[in-house]
Protein backbone atom coordinates (compact mmCIF):
# COMPACT_ATOMS: atom_id res chain seq x y z
CA UNK A 1 0.00 0.00 0.00
CA UNK A 2 1.34 3.42 -0.94
CA UNK A 3 1.98 5.96 1.79
CA UNK A 4 1.04 9.65 1.83
CA UNK A 5 2.72 12.28 3.98
CA UNK A 6 0.49 15.30 4.64
CA UNK A 7 2.42 18.44 5.62
CA UNK A 8 0.27 21.26 6.94
CA UNK A 9 0.83 24.01 9.50
CA UNK A 10 -2.80 23.92 10.63
CA UNK A 11 -5.28 21.09 10.91
CA UNK A 12 -8.93 20.94 11.87
CA UNK A 13 -10.39 22.12 14.26
CA UNK A 14 -7.86 24.95 13.89
CA UNK A 15 -8.62 27.26 10.99
CA UNK A 16 -11.68 27.21 8.77
CA UNK A 17 -13.03 25.70 5.59
CA UNK A 18 -9.65 24.80 4.11
CA UNK A 19 -8.61 22.90 7.23
CA UNK A 20 -11.96 21.10 7.41
CA UNK A 21 -11.54 20.11 3.75
CA UNK A 22 -8.09 18.72 4.53
CA UNK A 23 -9.52 16.69 7.40
CA UNK A 24 -12.22 15.25 5.15
CA UNK A 25 -9.74 14.51 2.35
CA UNK A 26 -7.51 12.67 4.83
CA UNK A 27 -10.52 10.55 5.76
CA UNK A 28 -10.99 9.62 2.11
CA UNK A 29 -7.29 8.94 1.48
CA UNK A 30 -6.87 6.61 4.44
CA UNK A 31 -9.25 4.12 2.82
CA UNK A 32 -6.63 3.42 0.14
CA UNK A 33 -3.31 4.66 1.53
CA UNK A 34 -1.21 4.71 4.67
CA UNK A 35 -1.52 8.35 5.76
CA UNK A 36 0.65 10.34 8.17
CA UNK A 37 -0.11 13.98 8.99
CA UNK A 38 2.65 16.31 10.17
CA UNK A 39 1.12 19.49 11.57
CA UNK A 40 1.69 22.47 13.84
CA UNK A 41 -1.72 21.95 15.43
CA UNK A 42 -1.22 20.44 18.86
CA UNK A 43 -4.60 18.77 19.27
CA UNK A 44 -5.96 17.89 15.80
CA UNK A 45 -9.21 16.06 15.13
CA UNK A 46 -7.98 12.56 14.40
CA UNK A 47 -9.14 10.23 11.66
CA UNK A 48 -8.96 6.65 12.96
CA UNK A 49 -6.12 4.77 11.33
CA UNK A 50 -4.15 7.92 10.45
CA UNK A 51 -0.85 8.79 12.15
CA UNK A 52 -0.48 12.34 13.48
CA UNK A 53 2.86 13.96 14.30
CA UNK A 54 2.99 17.31 16.09
CA UNK A 55 5.77 19.51 14.75
CA UNK A 56 6.33 22.85 16.55
CA UNK A 57 8.32 24.18 13.59
CA UNK A 58 5.05 24.23 11.67
CA UNK A 59 3.23 26.20 14.36
CA UNK A 60 4.25 29.58 12.94
CA UNK A 61 1.40 31.10 10.96
CA UNK A 62 3.14 33.96 9.12
CA UNK A 63 4.19 32.70 5.71
CA UNK A 64 7.81 34.01 5.74
CA UNK A 65 8.41 32.53 9.21
CA UNK A 66 6.71 29.28 8.25
CA UNK A 67 8.73 28.88 5.07
CA UNK A 68 12.00 29.50 6.95
CA UNK A 69 10.95 27.03 9.65
CA UNK A 70 10.37 24.40 6.99
CA UNK A 71 14.00 24.80 5.92
CA UNK A 72 14.94 23.76 9.46
CA UNK A 73 12.33 21.00 9.50
CA UNK A 74 13.68 19.47 6.29
CA UNK A 75 17.08 19.08 7.92
CA UNK A 76 15.83 17.12 10.95
CA UNK A 77 16.42 13.38 11.06
CA UNK A 78 12.86 12.62 12.16
CA UNK A 79 11.25 14.46 9.27
CA UNK A 80 13.73 13.20 6.69
CA UNK A 81 12.83 9.67 7.74
CA UNK A 82 9.10 10.36 7.30
CA UNK A 83 9.77 11.94 3.92
CA UNK A 84 11.99 9.13 2.67
CA UNK A 85 9.40 6.50 3.67
CA UNK A 86 6.52 8.23 1.84
CA UNK A 87 5.49 7.81 -1.77
CA UNK A 88 3.42 10.99 -2.08
CA UNK A 89 3.66 14.34 -0.30
CA UNK A 90 0.36 16.20 0.01
CA UNK A 91 0.52 19.93 0.79
CA UNK A 92 -2.95 21.34 1.46
CA UNK A 93 -2.06 24.81 2.81
CA UNK A 94 1.02 27.04 2.88
CA UNK A 95 3.85 24.58 3.62
CA UNK A 96 4.89 24.89 -0.01
CA UNK A 97 8.62 25.23 0.60
CA UNK A 98 8.78 21.49 1.34
CA UNK A 99 8.20 20.80 -2.35
CA UNK A 100 11.82 21.03 -3.59
CA UNK A 101 13.00 18.69 -0.82
CA UNK A 102 10.34 16.14 -1.72
CA UNK A 103 11.19 16.35 -5.41
CA UNK A 104 14.87 15.93 -4.62
CA UNK A 105 13.93 12.55 -3.18
CA UNK A 106 11.83 11.76 -6.28
CA UNK A 107 8.55 11.95 -4.37
CA UNK A 108 5.28 12.76 -6.07
CA UNK A 109 3.93 16.07 -4.77
CA UNK A 110 0.30 17.14 -4.75
CA UNK A 111 -0.50 20.75 -3.80
CA UNK A 112 -4.09 21.55 -2.84
CA UNK A 113 -4.88 25.24 -3.25
CA UNK A 114 -7.78 26.79 -1.36
CA UNK A 115 -6.84 30.32 -2.42
CA UNK A 116 -4.47 32.22 -4.72
CA UNK A 117 -1.19 32.17 -2.80
CA UNK A 118 0.97 31.46 -5.92
CA UNK A 119 -0.13 34.73 -7.51
CA UNK A 120 -1.28 37.04 -4.69
CA UNK A 121 0.33 38.23 -1.45
CA UNK A 122 -3.08 38.32 0.24
CA UNK A 123 -4.05 35.03 -1.48
CA UNK A 124 -7.07 36.94 -2.81
CA UNK A 125 -8.17 37.89 -6.32
CA UNK A 126 -10.78 40.61 -6.49
CA UNK A 127 -13.81 40.20 -8.74
CA UNK A 128 -14.41 40.54 -11.56
CA UNK A 129 -11.13 38.84 -12.40
CA UNK A 130 -11.00 40.26 -15.92
CA UNK A 131 -10.75 43.78 -14.48
CA UNK A 132 -8.10 42.89 -11.90
CA UNK A 133 -5.91 40.33 -13.66
CA UNK A 134 -3.22 42.90 -14.50
CA UNK A 135 -3.26 44.73 -11.14
CA UNK A 136 -3.07 41.93 -8.59
CA UNK A 137 0.02 43.32 -6.82
CA UNK A 138 -1.51 46.80 -6.62
CA UNK A 139 -4.72 45.31 -5.21
CA UNK A 140 -2.68 43.44 -2.59
CA UNK A 141 -0.95 46.64 -1.48
CA UNK A 142 -4.23 48.55 -1.26
CA UNK A 143 -5.93 45.76 0.71
CA UNK A 144 -3.08 45.53 3.22
CA UNK A 145 -2.58 49.28 3.63
CA UNK A 146 -6.24 49.66 4.61
CA UNK A 147 -5.45 47.49 7.68
CA UNK A 148 -2.84 49.90 9.02
CA UNK A 149 0.79 51.01 8.84
CA UNK A 150 2.27 47.66 9.97
CA UNK A 151 0.46 45.74 7.23
CA UNK A 152 1.30 48.42 4.66
CA UNK A 153 5.01 48.18 5.46
CA UNK A 154 4.82 44.39 5.35
CA UNK A 155 3.30 44.18 1.89
CA UNK A 156 5.62 46.91 0.59
CA UNK A 157 8.63 44.83 1.65
CA UNK A 158 7.29 41.35 0.89
CA UNK A 159 5.07 41.82 -2.18
CA UNK A 160 7.37 39.41 -4.05
CA UNK A 161 6.55 36.40 -1.82
CA UNK A 162 4.05 34.93 -4.32
CA UNK A 163 6.94 34.49 -6.74
CA UNK A 164 8.51 32.02 -4.30
CA UNK A 165 5.17 30.26 -3.83
CA UNK A 166 4.73 30.08 -7.59
CA UNK A 167 8.19 28.53 -8.01
CA UNK A 168 7.40 25.82 -5.45
CA UNK A 169 3.91 25.13 -6.74
CA UNK A 170 5.28 24.84 -10.27
CA UNK A 171 7.37 21.86 -9.13
CA UNK A 172 4.30 19.91 -8.02
CA UNK A 173 3.13 16.90 -10.03
CA UNK A 174 -0.51 17.86 -9.51
CA UNK A 175 -2.24 21.03 -8.34
CA UNK A 176 -5.76 20.59 -7.00
CA UNK A 177 -8.34 23.36 -6.96
CA UNK A 178 -11.88 23.06 -5.63
CA UNK A 179 -13.85 25.56 -7.74
CA UNK A 180 -13.47 25.43 -11.51
CA UNK A 181 -13.13 29.21 -11.63
CA UNK A 182 -10.15 29.10 -9.28
CA UNK A 183 -8.50 26.47 -11.49
CA UNK A 184 -9.03 28.66 -14.57
CA UNK A 185 -7.47 31.70 -12.89
CA UNK A 186 -4.49 29.75 -11.56
CA UNK A 187 -3.89 28.16 -14.97
CA UNK A 188 -4.08 31.51 -16.75
CA UNK A 189 -1.65 33.19 -14.34
CA UNK A 190 0.75 30.24 -14.05
CA UNK A 191 0.89 28.76 -17.57
CA UNK A 192 3.80 26.47 -16.64
CA UNK A 193 1.22 24.38 -14.76
CA UNK A 194 -0.56 23.44 -17.99
CA UNK A 195 -1.94 19.91 -17.77
CA UNK A 196 -1.32 19.64 -14.02
CA UNK A 197 -4.22 21.66 -12.60
CA UNK A 198 -7.20 19.51 -11.67
CA UNK A 199 -10.60 20.37 -10.22
CA UNK A 200 -11.62 18.12 -7.32
CA UNK A 201 -14.53 19.22 -5.19
CA UNK A 202 -14.15 19.06 -1.43
CA UNK A 203 -15.82 16.07 0.25
CA UNK A 204 -19.04 16.65 2.15
CA UNK A 205 -18.97 16.27 5.95
CA UNK A 206 -20.42 12.85 6.89
CA UNK A 207 -23.49 14.39 8.53
CA UNK A 208 -24.39 16.13 5.26
CA UNK A 209 -23.54 13.17 3.05
CA UNK A 210 -25.94 10.82 4.86
CA UNK A 211 -29.32 10.47 3.14
CA UNK A 212 -32.21 11.88 5.13
CA UNK A 213 -34.98 9.50 6.09
CA UNK A 214 -38.43 10.77 5.32
CA UNK A 215 -40.89 10.54 8.19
Amino acid sequence: MKSILVVTERYWPDGGGGELATHLVVGVLKERFDVTVVTGTGNPSRVPGVGYVYEPLLARQEKPSLWLSILRLASTRKFRKLLSESDVVYVPRFALSITPYAKRLSKEVVVHLHDYIPISYTATILAPYEEHRHRITRDDIELECVKGLKHCLGVSLLWWLPRLARRWVSQADKVVCAPKRQAEIIASQVPELEGRVEVIYNPLPPELAKPRCSG
